[in-house]
């Protein structure tokens, strides 16, 4: 199996995608059927890089329900889409709001790291709520799960609160687990290190295919994203259509149960290539250095299209870096004269591309850098100034940061949503058109998915019974998931707003 050409892949998509619709599903054990929910994410995947030239994708979209206007989260990178897709909820209440940040101020000199620490990430991920719904409920003991994930900040992300007793997780009220199975991509003898930090996708598939079995399995491949930004469009071009054949080769795997499988096809975000280069990289740490001379000390970590700025000590009183804020964002955004401001200021090359600037804590006195509601990622690990680059912007604090490929921003906001699958439940061949001929970047339309919507629509699925008031946060939110069922891919919702979740813990 592992050996199929893309052809021999594409036979069995087309093949397993004609055969299933009047099919009755397997049974297992005394009668009873299992579902089978796989969420596969093409890192980086754009909904019209699904051509021809990727033809076991285009059999997926064809025969599911394919979403036009499907959303990321802000930031549209990487740790912060996943965790989105595993928990339901936005960054605001996930506690990971983008890939770096700064942890550690207590040293001279703070360096960022990625946000891929697991008590950080304060929302019950899906693998935590099966287990304690199926599982240790008694519903179904032999309810399991698996991640294999290619990148490693994503292994790290997903691996429990088990592992250091001794850092609890930032939210007292959660301790998430692992998945019963939790591939290491350092394992493997592909293992990339320098920079990519991620092992190959055809290696990765070889494990996913090997846990098909799993009741529930999240699955990532990373090469689209990582040769995209290692070596620019083309080597892009490549990697997509690897990713294609690897889908193939798992839904090969998945076709004892296809009948009963629900395959949601996905990207975390999509690519930026507009004309990203040095006349369009923004660095801000010279303007926060000359500023530091009249004001509170600050420091900028740079995530491709997005940046956060942080006010260094932060035992400062709230209005002396408010103070600093105010300034480096009026400096920005050319709404003051930085030398004004502070003697020998001068204000950032490029500048003028920064589309949006905005406080993760309100400032009474510069309303207008409040965050837009419909974003949601206020998160003190988002900084305390986030800023938005404009189409084609990276901020690029050194050099080697100005790297192809580019993303974080609204231009890449727009990702991949497909729900596929031989279930009979999933409406074939349907396409969710948008209600809004141009969406701007800020419109939630509520037929339309964003990444969030797929933790709910799993425990939908598998009848996991998770009430609102089950939420850590609900006394504080008055409110569950953030994300919505998926309804328009389901036949169950044809006769009203309201279904019954199909099964008992994945049983039916």
């Amino acid at each position: 199996m592992k050996g199929l050409s893309r052809g021999a892949a594409l036979v069995g998509v087309a093949a397993l995608a004609a055969s299933c619709g009047g099919s009755v599903p397997p049974e297992t054990a005394a009668g009873i059927k299992r579902l089978t929910v796989v969420v596969a994410v093409v890192d980086s995947l754009m909904p019209h890089e699904i051509t021809a030239a990727t033809p076991n994708l285009l059999a997926l979209k064809n025969g599911g329900t394919f979403y036009a206007q499907s959303r990321s989260v802000f930031s549209a990178e990487t740790i912060p889409n996943h965790v989105a897709m595993m928990t339901g909820v936005y960054p605001s209440r996930s506690g990971i709001p983008t890939n770096d940040f700064i942890d550690d101020f207590s040293v001279a000199e703070p360096e960022e790291e990625s946000l891929d620490i697991p008590e950080k990430l304060t929302a019950r991920t899906l693998f935590t709520w099966t287990r304690s719904a199926c599982v240790d409920s008694g519903r179904n003991p032999d309810f399991d799960t698996a991640a294999t994930l290619s990148k490693k900040y994503l292994y790290e992300i997903f691996r429990g609160d088990a592992l250091n007793p001794d850092r609890a997780n930032d939210d007292p009220d959660v301790f998430n687990v692992a998945p019963d199975f939790h591939w290491d991509p350092q394992s493997s003898p592909a293992y990339i290190s320098e920079e990519s930090e991620h092992t190959p996708d055809t290696p990765t598939m070889d494990v996913a295919v090997d846990h098909a079995g799993a009741d529930f399995q999240f699955i990532n491949l990373g090469d689209v994203d990582r040769l995209a930004h290692a070596s620019g469009e083309q080597a892009r071009n490549g990697a997509l259509e690897n990713a294609d054949v690897q889908i193939g080769l798992l839904v090969n795997a998945l076709a004892g149960n296809w009948d009963n499988t629900v395959l949601f096809l996905v990207s975390d975000h999509g690519m930026d290539y507009s004309t990203i280069g040095p006349d369009g990289a923004v660095t801000t740490q010279p303007m926060l250095d000359a500023l530091g001379a009249c004001f509170e000390p600050m420091i900028a970590v740079d995530s491709g299209a997005t940046e956060t700025i942080y006010v260094l000590d932060r035992a400062a009183p709230l209005a002396d870096r408010q103070a600093a804020l105010r300034a480096a964002r009026a400096c920005l955004l050319g709404a003051a004269d930085c030398n004004t401001l502070c003697t020998g200021t001068v204000r950032p090359t490029n500048a003028d591309r920064i589309a949006h600037a905005w406080y993760t804590t309100d400032d009474a006195a510069d309303t207008a850098g409040t965050m837009p509601a419909s974003v949601d990622s206020k998160h003190p690990n988002l900084g305390d100034l986030v800023l938005v680059g404009g189409d084609g912007v990276k901020f690029a604090e050194t050099p080697t940061h100005q790297i192809p490929g580019n993303h974080g921003h609204f231009e890449t906001i727009h990702n991949t949503m497909i729900v596929a699958g031989g279930s009979p439940w999933v409406k074939k061949g349907v396409v969710v058109a948008s209600s809004v001929a141009n969406p701007g970047p800020f419109d939630r339309l509520p037929e339309q998915s964003e990444n969030i919507d797929i933790a709910p629509t799993v425990a939908w699925l598998l009848g996991l019974g998770i009430a609102d008031a089950d939420f850590p946060d609900y006394a504080e939110r008055g409110k569950g998931f953030d994300g919505r069922v998926l309804k328009e891919a389901f036949t169950q919702f044809e006769s009203g707003a309201v279904a019954v979740s199909p099964t008992d813990c994945g049983r039916f």
